[in-house]
């Protein structure tokens, strides 16, 4: 609620330029609070979009919604690409020894899921592709563009 605030007081005085967030940025309230006017030139980085036209998105997009009536959050293609990296790590661990299966799960390289490629760092932080969202004309998010890390 508090991005919806401050893109609409930016544009109320006057800024025209680039605004741009992080994942906390999806969420309804924005062009409910702002015009569509107002929420061009606004991007943010989210965990994927389901507008990508990668084969993996639209098979899982279209799965979640003949299941669950609705178009899969970004929380939602992050809880099974978390249950994806598990699977991974099982079948390459080749047992169900829990310190086999984190080991390697601690060596994921690679693995790409709905929300893209998927690489653990030393401290098991996830190194992964970032997806651009802004806003059509009508105020509508629509997905720019993925961007995969070097």
């Amino acid at each position: 609620e508090q991005v919806s605030l401050i893109i609409s007081q930016a544009r109320e005085l006057g800024y025209t330029g680039v605004l741009l967030g992080t994942d906390g940025w999806d969420g309804p309230k924005l062009p409910e609070v702002n015009t569509a006017e107002a929420l061009q030139n606004v991007f943010f980085t989210n965990h994927y979009s389901p507008e990508s036209t990668d084969p993996k998105v639209i098979d899982f997009v279209k799965n979640y919604t003949e299941k669950f009536g609705s178009a899969p959050t970004s929380l939602a293609a992050l809880g099974y690409d978390a249950a994806y990296v598990i699977a991974d790590a099982v079948a390459k661990a080749g047992s169900a020894d829990p310190v086999a299966i984190k080991d390697a799960i601690a060596a994921t390289s690679g693995l790409v899921g709905v929300t893209g490629s998927m690489t653990l760092d030393a401290q098991h932080n996830p190194i992964k592709s970032a997806v651009i969202i802004g806003f059509n004309e009508e105020g509508k998010q629509t997905y720019v563009e993925t961007i995969d890390p070097k």
